[in-house]
């Protein structure tokens, strides 16, 4: 692991590769290994890039205020590709990775030269009574995350069916960073990209696992901002699709990277 100093602030991450840049972004209260099979595959052909953002894995506490937590977030990523004399890079969040992706497209759009979104929303906007029971459920759950191991027995439970997400899940939560979590889950329950995605005309590659319809929903209503944009959901995969059909999800990727000329 490499580190982006910036005064006070240190944001671990992993360089790894050559030739291209791509940058993996990790879900709400991972961390880069996340992304080991990506990391073992892309790093062959690309140079990949996969940092801790700011309050999780190695890298630096975050603090509020909420509504500045993914312009910080951003702040720092770009910070890296400074340093590393990154012009643009291909950009592939999964859940929380995708919102981050979003905004940071939304703030630096001359550095993406493409998005990969996978298991993710462009907002929460409430536009149905399941989507408002949702996210009322969110905020329910929020103080059950100062308690993370309380909920070991129910990711055992939701992720059986997918041997190595359930590995990598039961690990995330024996380390979560709880306090920091929750300003995240905040911040993102308060983003609004969605008006503006139509501004993006970069190539753009949407995915989702086919496991939890109200995603789907969300998903087809940020793809919908495109007019290039196309979702691909993914047989029998869960939140997150790199490990629940990683090798599904490395070919999507690799199409992707390959139609664009990356």
């Amino acid at each position: 692991m490499q580190v982006y100093q910036h005064n006070e602030t240190a944001i671990h991450y992993l360089d790894q590769g050559s030739s291209s840049p791509l940058f993996f972004i990790h879900g709400l209260g991972a961390d880069h290994a996340m992304f080991e099979p990506q990391i073992a595959e892309f790093s062959k052909d690309y140079r990949v890039i996969v940092p801790d953002l700011r309050g999780n894995g190695l890298s630096s506490q975050l603090t509020g205020p909420v509504d500045t937590v993914l312009d910080r977030q951003c702040q720092d990523v770009l910070g890296i590709m400074d340093e590393l004399q990154i012009e643009k890079a291909v950009f592939s969040g999964v859940s929380y990775g995708g919102v981050f992706n979003f905004h940071f497209v939304l703030m630096y759009p001359e550095r993406v030269a493409g998005l990969i979104i996978t298991d993710s929303f462009s907002d929460t906007k409430v536009q149905s009574i399941q989507e408002f029971l949702n996210l009322v459920a969110t905020y329910l759950a929020l103080p059950m995350l100062y308690f993370p191991k309380l909920l070991l027995p129910s990711i055992k439970q939701s992720y059986q069916r997918w041997p190595l997400a359930q590995e990598y899940m039961l690990q995330a939560f024996e380390n979560l960073r709880s306090r920091e979590v929750i300003l995240q889950r905040l911040a993102i329950n308060k983003a609004n990209h969605t008006p503006k995605l139509h501004n993006y005309k970069s190539p753009l590659l949407g995915m989702v696992g086919d496991n939890v319809p109200l995603l789907i929903q969300y998903m087809t209503r940020a793809m919908d901002q495109f007019e290039h944009g196309e979702l691909t959901i993914i047989e029998n995969s869960f939140d997150p699709s790199n490990l629940c059909a990683t090798k599904k999800y490395n070919s999507l990727v690799r199409d992707f990277l390959v139609k664009i000329g990356w």
